[in-house]
């Protein structure tokens, strides 16, 4: 059961940065800095509002609440909002609804004049992660020349901010072939069809082909916490770190990731030290996308710059 006090959601909403027209997190009630909203989040998909929860929600409340965010829209940005989308995310199912409004037959948002596929009613993901855009623009920042390798490339954001960044070649590697067909399609959608390869392979078990192309001058590595059958993080980050030394060069920038509350800061960066035999050092921890403020930093989204130790 949740408060029918939406004021904080509304103030976030008044707050945001709707007219950019971009991709941006509204409110992340997830950083627990409202504790009856911490279920709640809502991004700005233009031109839709996407509210998700991570609990179930009264039939009643739900109503109320999606009503009062509508009506926001229409009475504040009837021009940039015309559609609101719900995910409830509680349990073994997710179920998303259009609650309000028609969405673009072919959805696309943008992210620093970067153009992504997504999708708000099909699946749980969206098809781009918003807390990871601290990490799209580091990589942007530090691709020029440089051969990439994308570990858990999901729909390729990474690669295409390395392309965009002026990355001479860009490596993709994913077991899911969907995803990595939606890929394709965000690099086409921004004009890059060269120096970019798809490879839908358990990482686990290809370190032969990636050492073939090594070294690489940028390698992120951003696996999903859980996923059934293909990778856990506690278990499984380390294979891949252990790995990782083999594929470096004297000037390799790598970019590490871990989005599970259970991992710390301090625990993460002893994972990664225990496994990569002295061969990378840390730089630092991107700061969180606007938005995305955790009271317990610890529990919100690690992106950690490391490079080749010399």
């Amino acid at each position: 059961m949740m408060t029918n006090d939406f004021s904080a959601i509304l103030n976030a909403l008044a707050e945001a940065s709707l007219a950019a027209n971009e991709l941006c997190r509204v409110f992340h009630g997830r950083g627990h800095s409202v504790a009856e909203l911490s279920h709640i989040n809502l991004d700005f998909y233009p031109p839709a509002l996407f509210l998700v929860s991570y609990q179930e929600i009264d039939e009643q409340v739900l109503a109320q609440l999606t009503d009062t965010l509508w009506q926001w829209a229409q009475q504040n940005a009837p021009a940039l909002v015309s559609a609101l989308v719900y995910q409830q995310r509680s349990g073994i199912n997710t179920r998303n609804a259009l609650m309000y409004g028609e969405l673009p037959q072919e959805h696309h948002v943008s992210e620093n004049g970067i153009k992504f596929k997504v999708d708000l009613l099909s699946r749980q993901n969206t098809g781009i992660f918003p807390d990871m855009r601290r990490g799209r623009e580091f990589v942007q920042a530090n691709s020029k020349n440089a051969k990439v390798l994308n570990l858990f490339s999901y729909t390729c954001g990474f690669s295409v901010a390395a392309m965009q960044g002026g990355a001479d070649q860009v490596i993709n590697m994913d077991m899911n072939k969907g995803v990595l067909r939606t890929g394709k399609q965000n690099h086409q959608l921004n004009g890059f069809d060269q120096g970019v390869s798809y490879f839908p392979h358990d990482i686990l078990k290809s370190f032969g082909k990636l050492k073939k192309s090594a070294p690489y001058e940028l390698i992120i590595v951003d696996p999903p916490s859980f996923q059934k059958g293909s990778f856990i993080l506690t278990k499984d980050y380390q294979k891949i770190l252990r790995r990782l030394p083999e594929l470096l060069n004297e000037n390799t920038q790598l970019l590490l990731c871990a989005n599970s509350p259970e991992l710390s800061e301090q625990a993460f960066k002893d994972l990664i030290s225990d496994h990569t035999q002295g061969a990378i050092s840390f730089v630092e921890r991107l700061a969180p996308t606007d938005g995305f403020i955790e009271v317990d930093s610890d529990r919100s989204l690690k992106a950690l710059v490391y490079k080749t130790a010399n």
